[in-house]
């Protein structure tokens, strides 16, 4: 019977331990959010034209020379690289702020801009990063634990999808 309410009594406290945690800073994420953005920004300016004389031939030669004004315009708005801001969206957990590189009208690289620096939300962001390039678009699902952050990422990755639209 003493061991009974021994186990019990760990049990309770085990318990009590999980339900508290909160995992503490990862370093691989503002590792990561902090690299892209100049490998990215440096070959936008210095690749885009490039990329335009090579097609600017091939866009010439197939189609009618009526179409050869529209096509290049196209080509490089498919090739082209644009970096947007999103709103910083706070809630009480902390504010969260990203930034989108879009290659042409894919997103290539989202980055934190601001995010918090403590609780649930540092597994989250990384989870909602990955999802949001799978995805394509800001409609995702909410993690599980991380709620306000997750919406706060999303209402200001949208913002940012929403800016590159209006720069068209």
């Amino acid at each position: 019977m003493k061991k009974t309410i021994f186990v019990v009594a760990l049990s309770i406290a085990g318990f009590i331990a999980v339900w508290r945690f909160e995992p503490g800073p990862v370093q691989n994420t503002s590792a990561i959010a902090q690299a892209p953005p100049p490998a990215v920004t440096a070959p936008s300016t210095s690749a885009a034209p490039p990329t335009t004389a090579p097609e600017a031939p091939a866009t010439s030669s197939a189609p009618p020379t009526s179409s050869t004004s529209d096509t290049p315009a196209t080509r490089d708005t498919a090739n082209e690289t644009v970096t947007t801001q999103g709103s910083a969206e706070s809630s009480r957990y902390g504010t969260v702020q990203v930034q989108v590189t879009f290659t042409g009208s894919r997103i290539a690289v989202i980055t934190l801009l601001q995010a918090p620096d403590s609780g649930r939300s540092l597994t989250a962001l990384p989870k909602l990063q990955e999802e949001a390039i799978k995805a394509q678009s800001a409609d995702i699902d909410t993690v599980t634990g991380a709620t306000e952050t997750s919406e706060s990422y999303k209402t200001s990755l949208q913002a940012a999808i929403d800016a590159r639209g209006k720069q068209r």
